[in-house]
């Protein structure tokens, strides 16, 4: 039966094996690649897990593996070339953004009609209600969520008090209707 073996190379880094014991011996049957770094040693784990799985399935009994760290594999080497292990640090999320939402409506609200009225805060503002219905004022911090370049709270006043008067509401209901082919 085969198993998957980690030992230490070297170099310091961790082979990963799929073995089976032969008469007493170990006998290697695929030679997977050595990892540095825990994220390397879990990849090749899991190709090696496969490997010696083969066809045989398992019990879903739903019980996490133990996450496997090069640190705990068994250093023989002497003191004086032992190597601390690579490390890739921690990962650091600096932002995110629903940009590919923000697309989607972009699109909706011109294919709907609505880029009758040609202002973008307005856009903005009409995708920001339609994630969260919420105040104008909070509406800035929808769109920060969206990834969208935002301005102030007064902008938005200037830009809604240019349109209003316009007729904004019967521009895009008249072309609405035109897209839907009822007649006004």
């Amino acid at each position: 039966m085969a198993y998957v073996r980690k030992v230490r190379t070297s170099s310091g880094a961790v082979a990963v094996q799929v073995a089976r014991k032969n008469q007493g011996k170990h006998e290697i049957l695929a030679h997977l690649g050595s990892a540095h770094t825990d994220v390397e040693l879990g990849v090749l784990l899991e190709q090696a897990r496969r490997i010696a799985d083969g066809d045989q399935q398992g019990l879903d009994l739903e019980v996490a593996r133990k996450v496997a760290r090069v640190g705990e594999v068994a250093d023989w080497r002497p003191a004086d070339e032992t190597v601390a292990p690579a490390s890739a640090g921690p990962g650091h999320i600096t932002g995110t953004s629903s940009r590919l939402l923000r697309e989607v409506l972009g699109h909706v609200y011109d294919w709907l009609g609505f880029d009758v009225v040609d202002d973008a805060v307005f856009r903005d503002l009409v995708s920001a209600r339609i994630v969260e219905p919420t105040s104008k004022l909070d509406s800035i911090r929808v769109l920060e969520d969206l990834g969208a370049t935002t301005v102030s709270y007064r902008t938005i006043q200037r830009h809604l008090d240019v349109i209003g008067p316009g007729g904004y509401r019967d521009a895009i209901a008249a072309k609405s209707a035109v897209e839907s082919r009822i007649v006004v």
